[in-house]
């Protein structure tokens, strides 16, 4: 069984007044109690600032990872270069990775796509609830597609099909994403890729296989 780290959400805080991860860091087993670093680090909707992930691209875990999950985390309050470079070294380990609604912009992964595209095993990447354009998605499906054992892709609705947002909730036109999902289609069909996934399912449980490490 492999060696994890999990602190869930609490649905009863806000996300404003969620914790860092730097109170917890303490919970991380010390090296000398570890006969292995551990493969698996969930911190969704943590509240995490930059010290948190430079200290866990520091720590001897990073190398062993094969399972992230960042969700919810705003990679706007400084978490980008920090989160560029434990996927840096995390990079020939790393399987899965979920960066769900941590409203990464296409600046924003304009810059972690080339650390991405070093994560040479990596089956499993979620994307979901990010404000990317069809450009964007379309240049990070070209490029992945280097990426041998990348499976499923679980991508955002595209920035191009919203039709009104209220700052709280976004509206899309079912008329264009409809287009954005064919076009994508189009793409990997054109690819060969015919093993990988891509969809905008943010569950998508029908794919679980992949997500077991």
């Amino acid at each position: 069984m492999q060696s994890q780290l999990s602190f869930p959400r609490n649905p009863d805080i806000p996300n404003c007044h969620q914790s860092s991860l730097g109170p917890h860091l303490s919970l991380l087993p010390p090296a000398s109690d570890l006969q292995t670093p551990l493969e698996s680090l969930e911190f969704p909707f943590c509240s995490l600032v930059p010290n948190d992930l430079a200290f866990l691209s520091q720590s001897i875990h990073a190398p062993a990872l094969k399972r992230l999950d960042l969700s919810g985390n705003n990679i706007s309050r400084g978490l980008l270069e920090p989160l560029r470079q434990l996927l840096e070294k995390a990079s020939a380990s790393l399987l899965y990775l979920d960066l769900m609604e941590c409203r990464m912009a296409d600046s924003d992964l304009a810059v972690l796509l080339p650390t991405l595209l070093r994560c040479s095993h990596l089956r499993f990447l979620r994307l979901c609830v990010n404000p990317l354009s069809m450009a964007a998605l379309k240049d990070l499906l070209q490029k992945t597609l280097e990426l041998p054992d990348l499976h499923v892709v679980v991508y955002p609705f595209p920035l191009d099909c919203r039709i009104e947002s209220d700052g709280f909730d976004d509206y899309f036109s079912r008329t264009l994403l409809s287009a954005a999902r064919a076009e994508i289609s189009q793409l990997l069909e054109n690819s060969g890729r015919t093993d990988l996934v891509w969809t905008d399912d943010p569950d998508c449980l029908e794919y679980v296989q992949y997500f077991y490490l």
